[in-house]
């Protein structure tokens, strides 16, 4: 016990005669006897964590968007978690919700930025998008549910993709290929979609 104590009372000494040489501290910090009292005495690092990037949401909830006339945007869900999460956190009061009537299928935002009146060109490319990411894609008419987003909402505990709409009006879509094909060509490209 003795010679412990006489071998620390050498170590604080010959500290007290490095204190201001970080080399010379180094090297004294390498002897056995001062890498024993440090393991045992000195702080521990804090452990180190993983900073979890930061990113939006995953690739299945973000939609696609594509651009409309008159410089709007088109977002069509991708599934029905994402279509939840587009309807209800994406899409805001007055951008307009389009949806095939009577059959499963993507829901379709046409972003207005705060107009009443869209486009009407913008509003039938919605449809038509309405209509292409539905089960019935094949059909030459179909009736397009179109109502502003305020009016939807989600009952607690419905499955994902399940809305109830209020209000709205229908509109009677006659398929044109060529208008199909210019919105989808339109598409917006994400870095990483």
């Amino acid at each position: 016990m003795e010679a412990r104590l006489a071998e620390n009372a050498e170590l604080a000494a010959a500290l007290e005669a490095r204190s201001g040489d970080a080399a010379a501290l180094a090297a004294l910090a390498e002897r056995p006897d001062a890498r024993r009292l440090l393991a045992r005495y000195a702080p521990r690092p804090p452990p180190q964590t993983r900073r979890r990037r930061e990113t939006g949401p995953s690739a299945r909830l973000r939609p696609r968007r594509y651009a409309a006339s008159g410089g709007l945007e088109i977002w069509v869900g991708r599934s029905d978690e994402g279509n939840d999460h587009l309807t209800m956190r994406l899409a805001r009061g007055k951008d307009l919700f389009l949806h095939l009537e009577g059959s499963p299928g993507s829901h379709v935002i046409l972003r207005t930025e705060g107009r009443d009146d869209p486009p009407s060109e913008a509003l039938l490319e919605a449809a038509e998008l309405a209509v292409h990411f539905s089960k019935h894609r094949k059909v030459t008419r179909a009736d397009i549910h179109v109502v502003p987003v305020k009016n939807i909402s989600k009952p607690r505990g419905a499955k994902p993709g399940l809305v109830y709409v209020t209000g709205g009006r229908s509109l009677r879509l006659r398929r044109e290929p060529a208008r199909l094909k210019r919105v989808l060509d339109a598409r917006i490209d994400d870095a990483d979609a």
